[in-house]
């Protein structure tokens, strides 16, 4: 596999020295998100559960208000996804817009803090939620779709170390909550932001060169629109049905751990685990993966994710918990990468960021499904067993179309390029 970026050919192959500079540059981009993504995605979206007590105890707000305004940023930033990806493929740079979105997010941070009145705090969880599309996984992918044409060693780094968001961000947020208060741990959250995203993202970031269009290994027909495709539905229900139960998990996996007895830092030590554990199910995917297989190795790991959470809500104590970190945690860290690398298997390269954020879009509609129907359901007096179960399959279900072969032929797959 060679780690060679798009750029060589550009910049030009015979230039042995000018190669050398084009991977340096590609591989600093590539540690520079990998590390910003660990702050990003640790802070804008893992640590919300942990405010949940506190503002329910001081603002007497209920959980499905709370959860309400954490969902509309999930909606907002599903629906932000589209155009940042066609937005990037346009300007070939990530700078301006992943260090307006971590300002965004240092400002949404700030005015969280001092958060008196509902609609303030859900108008400030939109901003977070523009925030959220500008910083994430989305822009990521994409940057590293364009500086290499074969990405899966360049994903590994980037998935593996954004791995660490939970790892890190869940312990010192409870930490910071307890010792500061909810309010105090947010201004201090805003600090790190804006030094560990919002400043390498306006320094280090750079434009990339235009990618000359490359053909995707698994000789699918081009198509007009990925909504006609069959191949791209299958990435909708595959995706989309796990990550409807994940941010589910992210949001209530640490209040059900304190109905069953663990205090605030050891629930929040355990979920943070679940990060440990994702490191597998992204070496598998990554190591293991290939076109050829990707899509049935991300089912299995998808299977066992749902296994996982039926695991957590019949069999209790630590044995129980820990196997359902190891299990939710692999089919958690498959995600990612295999999402990015089935998008690039079964469409071009050159409107990579087009189709993934289409994709984006649907998987981010889930997440935000995802809190409100737990909290809907929690509200009617729904046991958290029963709403777990349901949650474990639908991810089977998704699992199950995701196996199915992809080359099931739709009206639209011979059609012309995709329109852009």
């Amino acid at each position: 596999m060679s780690d060679i970026p798009a750029h060589a050919g550009a910049i030009g192959e015979d230039g042995e020295t000018q190669v050398v500079v084009s991977r340096t540059v590609a591989w600093s981009q590539v540690i520079t998100l990998s590390l910003t993504e660990i702050t990003s995605w640790g802070i804008l979206y893992y640590t919300f559960s942990l405010f949940l007590g506190p503002m329910e105890h001081e603002l007497h707000w209920n959980q499905a208000s709370l959860t309400g305004a954490y969902s509309l940023a999930l909606l907002v930033s599903g629906l932000m996804a589209v155009p940042i990806g066609r937005w990037l493929d346009r300007a070939r740079t990530p700078r301006a817009l992943m260090a307006a979105g971590s300002l965004l997010g240092v400002v949404a941070l700030m005015v969280w803090a001092t958060v008196t009145s509902l609609p303030v705090f859900y108008a400030l969880w939109v901003a977070l939620g523009i925030a959220m599309a500008a910083t994430l996984y989305e822009p990521a992918f994409t940057t590293v779709a364009a500086w290499f044409p074969r990405r899966e060693r360049a994903l590994t780094v980037l998935t593996t170390l954004g791995g660490f968001a939970s790892v890190i961000y869940l312990p010192v947020a409870a930490l910071l909550v307890e010792h500061l208060g909810w309010r105090a741990a947010l201004l201090a959250l805003a600090v790190i932001l804006l030094v560990g995203a919002a400043l390498p993202h306006a320094i280090m970031l750079r434009p990339y060169l235009a990618v000359p269009r490359i053909a995707n290994k698994a000789e699918h027909a081009p198509v007009r629109s990925p909504w006609r495709a069959w191949r791209f539905w299958q990435l909708v229900a595959g995706f989309s049905l796990a990550q409807l139960a994940i941010s589910a998990l992210v949001v209530y996996l640490i209040p059900y751990l304190g109905k069953q007895g663990l205090s605030a830092p050891q629930a929040a030590t355990a979920s943070g685990l679940i990060g440990v554990a994702a490191f597998g199910g992204r070496i598998i995917a990554t190591w293991r993966g290939s076109p050829k297989t990707r899509a049935a190795i991300t089912a299995v790991l998808f299977l066992a994710l749902a296994l996982g959470i039926v695991i957590l809500t019949l069999a209790h104590g630590t044995v129980g918990l820990a196997a359902f970190i190891i299990l939710f945690g692999v089919g958690f860290g498959v995600f990612s990468p295999a999402r990015a690398g089935l998008v690039a298997d079964r469409f071009d390269t050159a409107i990579f960021g087009r189709v993934n954020g289409q994709l984006a879009l649907t998987i981010t509609l889930a997440r935000a499904a995802g809190p409100t129907l737990v909290g809907v359901l929690l509200l009617h007096g729904t046991a958290y067993t029963t709403i777990f179960c349901l949650l474990a399959a639908l991810v089977a279900v998704g699992a199950a179309l995701l196996w199915l072969p992809a080359t099931r032929r739709q009206p639209g797959d011979s059609s012309a390029a995709l329109a852009g």
